[in-house]
C-alpha cells in the first residue's frame, strides 16, 4: 500500500488503484470516504440530505455547550440548538518505520472557543482479503468540558462511526449474533453481500456501541463506538481521553 497527500491523503495499491480518501481540508470534520475492500467494494455509504454530517468513517463528539457531530442548527433537536463545532488541523505522513499513515494534529472549537487538542494517528496495514485501519487518538481538553451522548433522546452514537453501503449492506447482519446498541464489544463486525466491517477496541476504554440496520423508509445501516454512549462523561482543562481503534474492511 501506498500513501500520498494532495487535495486527500489518498492510499493505493501498487498498481495505482486507490483504496481510500482521508478528506481533510473539510469545514467541519475530516473522514475516509472511498473506502474499499481489496477487490473495490465501497463500503462508505454517501452523505444523504438528511443526514449530510454522515460524511464517512469520521470520529466525532457532542458537548454540552457545543455540537461537534451535527453540522447544522436544522439537524438539532428544536429545543436543543447548540453551537456548531469545527475540526481543523493539520497533517504529515508517518515517519518510516511508523506505518503506512499519517499523524493529524486538530483543534476542536466553536466560534473562538477551543474545546480539545487531538493527537490523532491512522495507519493500515494489509491481510489475505482485507484491510487493516488503526486510529489512535488523544483528546486533551483545553477547558472543563463535558462530553455527552448526543443532542437527541435515545442511545447515543457519536464517537467513531461510519453509515455503510446500502448496496453492500441493505440485507447486513451483526456478529456476535445479537449484538445491541449499548452493549460494550472488544470486536464486532457487521458482515453485508461481498463485504464485511469489523470494530476492534481495546478493552480498558470500553467505548459503547451503536448500531442501525436498513429498513423500511429511511432506515440506515450505522456502527459507531463512542466513549459516552451511555452516559455524559466530564473532563477538567488538561485531561485527556484515549482511543484506539481497530477498522478492518474485508471482501467475504
Amino acid at each position: 500500500m501506498h500513501v500520498s497527500i494532495g487535495k486527500t491523503v489518498e492510499f493505493s495499491e501498487t498498481d495505482g488503484k486507490l483504496r481510500a480518501s482521508y478528506h481533510y481540508d473539510d469545514p467541519f470534520k475530516s473522514f475516509f470516504r472511498g473506502l474499499c475492500t481489496p477487490k473495490g467494494c465501497d463500503v462508505v455509504a454517501p452523505p444523504p440530505a438528511n443526514h449530510p454530517h454522515h460524511k464517512g468513517l469520521q470520529f466525532g463528539l457532542c458537548l454540552s455547550d457545543a455540537n461537534f457531530w451535527e453540522e447544522d442548527l436544522a439537524n438539532e433537536p428544536q429545543d436543543r440548538k447548540l453551537p456548531i463545532g469545527k475540526q481543523t488541523g493539520k497533517l504529515q505522513l508517518l515517519p518510516a518505520g511508523e506505518g503506512v499513515g499519517f499523524s493529524q494534529e486538530v483543534v476542536w472549537q466553536t466560534a473562538e472557543v477551543c474545546s480539545f487538542h487531538e493527537t490523532r494517528k491512522i495507519s493500515v496495514n494489509e491481510a489475505p482479503g482485507a484491510y487493516v485501519w488503526h486510529w489512535r487518538t488523544t483528546l486533551t481538553a483545553a477547558r472543563n468540558v463535558e462530553i455527552i451522548t448526543s443532542v437527541w433522546p435515545g442511545p447515543g452514537y457519536c464517537g467513531l462511526g461510519l453509515r455503510l453501503a446500502r448496496d453492500l449492506f441493505g440485507d447486513g447482519k451483526i456478529s456476535p449474533p445479537g449484538t445491541q446498541s449499548g452493549s460494550i464489544p472488544t470486536d464486532v463486525s457487521f458482515q453485508g453481500k461481498g463485504a464485511e466491517v469489523r470494530f476492534e477496541q481495546d478493552a480498558k476504554q470500553a467505548n459503547v456501541l451503536f448500531v442501525s440496520f436498513y429498513g423500511p423508509g429511511d432506515g440506515f445501516a450505522f456502527m459507531s463506538l463512542g466513549p459516552t454512549n451511555r452516559a455524559p462523561r466530564a473532563l477538567k482543562k488538561g485531561e485527556s481521553l484515549d482511543g484506539t481503534y481497530v477498522v478492518t474492511v474485508a471482501d467475504c
